[in-house]
């Protein structure tokens, strides 16, 4: 029974569901069209968000005309639906359960409840692997449905076979509930109760949230963002995913369709920082570990992304078959910007290590080794073209950006290590050359030495402690809101890049500004900017990478950067809240162990050699 009427839901339909390993979206009409559940870069499972037709997806709906609001259970990843009909009123819990070594608990739930009247309801249970051409046939049994190479879905409703789907007709009145539960391939599982099931979901959600050490303003919706960074980090190595879906287009109809299901150096530090700042210790030492880890092993420079695993092999791969979300293709798993050099991650994880030290960490001696290395790298090479930051299919620039990062790297070098000449030189040179010809004729920072053009990226120069001429990157702001700006979205940049096509506004970009204006210490026109940004969060709460000028989310969603973004940018405006300019000035290290409030600035707890 499949729905060949269905249209594709706005990206900002969806919400997310995860338990450190995988994860779900699920649409307001109560369908789970897209899901990895083992691995967030393993073969989805539900794949409709990528083709209303082909994809597989997972319905459970009212059969009549209904009306749909949802929100999270307080400080949880739990998501409520409430399904109103002319007959009756009923709720969906759907969650995802953490794996236990020896328990046989399910991967996904779903529990509907009826809360009035009755609701005649249907289920519908369309799996496919991967991206697969061909549906496998299912087999209906006592309440399960099993299929080769499939999930295996458990429910206390019989489900029959209609064609390649797998469909439930049930009706529910108030107080009466059903579930639907999806358990590994394999052995048979246990059927545990789902009620028992979501109160312990809700009660390690709600104890996970209590040791948030944030109590500031915007604390629920910082929470909110939180949420999302926990859902998005893979438990078994502390990676964060940039995002668990691939292909959804930064426009519609376009070839601008990247595979997000990794993890990138590039905001290492800032998602150190707000880790650490929130409270999440275990995640931010988690993190590092994995950062240190790649780190270690590379014998030339680094990457500028990794499997969750830590796997340097992301070879892109197109899925002809598929026609991507309304229409954008090619759908893609796979990134080959991970073989791409982008020198600014040297700066990265100079950065995150000096954060690491100056809150009482121990630096593990290779990961020191390591560090050295790449500083006398970057010391040699910091003068000679990179790829940039924004992975552009084009020829290798000297980009201001990658100059600034590299000063980064060599200053955090010297902070760590003690002083050397020839580090001292370089990053003398570098200030000389950013603000010597690196600046424009009409006295800006452009993208790149020699270019017009210019680059929202810039705005992070002062957050890293960059000593930038204050009049120039003044100047650099007010361009970047003239030409880039559109209310209080930002484009990353509007230069040819190499492909057709244009994109949305970055998220992460707007943000950018707020800090920016806030170091500057043009107050108003960042808390106004951040107010205006906080009001696009769809319904529960969730960013995109990108939103159109007309405010349709555009992107791999939800986008951590986003949630990273937004959550430091909320930090800045309380620090300067209590302090001023000079409060969130210096290094994200000095941000950190800044106090607001008379809370105490987070440190490390158990120091690893």
């Amino acid at each position: 029974m499949p729905e060949p009427d269905r249209p594709y839901r706005p990206i900002e339909d969806y919400a997310l569901i995860g338990n450190g390993h995988g994860a779900a979206l699920v649409a307001r009409d109560g369908s789970i069209d897209w899901a990895c559940l083992e691995r967030f870069d393993a073969e989805p499972i539900f794949s409709r968000i990528l083709d209303r037709l082909r994809g597989g997806y997972f319905a459970l709906r009212p059969e009549g005309a209904f009306e749909a609001e949802r929100l999270y259970l307080r400080r949880t990843n739990i998501l409520s639906t409430t399904f109103t009909t002319e007959t009756g009123v009923v709720s969906l819990h759907d969650f995802m359960v953490a794996p236990e070594d020896g328990a046989r608990h399910p991967h996904l739930v779903r529990l509907v409840t009826g809360v009035s009247g009755k609701v005649p309801m249907v289920a519908i249970y369309r799996p496919l692997r991967g991206f697969a051409e061909a549906f496998e046939p299912l087999e209906a049994e006592d309440g399960h449905v099993t299929a080769p190479g499939h999930p295996r879905l458990a429910a206390d409703v019989p489900f029959a076979i209609e064609g390649d789907c797998a469909v439930a007709r049930f009706s529910i009145d108030g107080a009466e509930d059903h579930s639907f539960a999806l358990h590994a391939e394999g052995e048979r599982p246990l059927r545990p109760d789902a009620r028992d099931l979501l109160e312990m979901a809700r009660r390690a959600w709600a104890g996970w949230t209590a040791g948030a050490a944030y109590d500031g303003p915007l604390s629920d919706a910082l929470t909110r963002s939180a949420l999302v960074l926990k859902g998005l980090i893979y438990e078994p190595t502390g990676a964060i995913v940039a995002a668990p879906t691939t292909s959804l287009p930064e426009e519609i109809g376009g070839v601008r369709n990247w595979d997000y299901r990794f993890c990138w150096i590039r905001d290492a530090c800032l998602s150190f920082y707000v880790l650490k700042k929130f409270g999440m210790v275990a995640e931010s030492e988690a993190f590092f570990r994995y950062v240190c880890s790649l780190s270690e092993r590379e014998k030339g420079g680094l990457r500028p992304l990794y499997a969750i695993a830590g796997e340097s092999d992301l070879s892109e791969h197109a899925v002809p078959h598929f026609e991507g979300w309304r229409g954008s293709s090619p759908v893609r798993y796979g990134n080959e910007a991970a073989d791409q050099h982008q020198a600014d991650a040297y700066g990265q994880l100079l950065d995150l290590l000096y954060m690491y030290h100056r809150l009482g960490g121990t630096i593990p001696d290779a990961a020191a080794a390591r560090a050295r290395h790449l500083v006398k790298f970057s010391a040699r090479h910091w003068h000679e073209t990179d790829a940039g930051l924004w992975e552009p299919r084009k020829p290798e620039k000297h980009y201001l950006h990658a100059a600034i990062m590299n000063w980064v790297a060599l200053d955090r070098a010297i902070r760590l290590f003690g002083e050397r000449d020839d580090w001292c030189a370089e990053r003398d040179r570098i200030v000389a050359r950013v603000n010597g010809e690196g600046v424009h004729r009409d006295g800006y920072y452009p993208q790149y030495i020699g270019s017009n053009d210019v680059d929202a990226a810039l705005l992070i120069a002062p957050m890293v402690d960059f000593p930038v001429d204050e009049a120039v990157f003044a100047r650099t702001v007010d361009v970047i809101i003239e030409r880039l700006g559109r209310g209080p979205l930002v484009y990353r940049y509007l230069n040819d890049d190499g492909l057709p096509g244009h994109e949305g506004t970055f998220l992460i970009c707007a943000f950018w500004l707020v800090d920016a204006l806030a170091w500057l210490g043009r107050i108003e026109e960042a808390t106004t900017r951040f107010a205006a940004l906080r009001a696009l969060q769809n319904d529960v709460g969730l960013y995109a990478e990108e939103v159109a000028e007309d405010h349709t989310f555009l992107g791999n969603f939800p986008q951590a950067f986003s949630h990273l973004a937004f959550i430091h940018s909320a930090l800045v405006l309380d620090l300067y809240a209590h302090g001023g300019r000079a409060a969130v000035r210096g290094t994200y290290a000095d941000r950190t162990l800044r106090e607001t409030d008379e809370r105490r600035a987070p440190r490390i707890e158990s120091p690893r050699g």
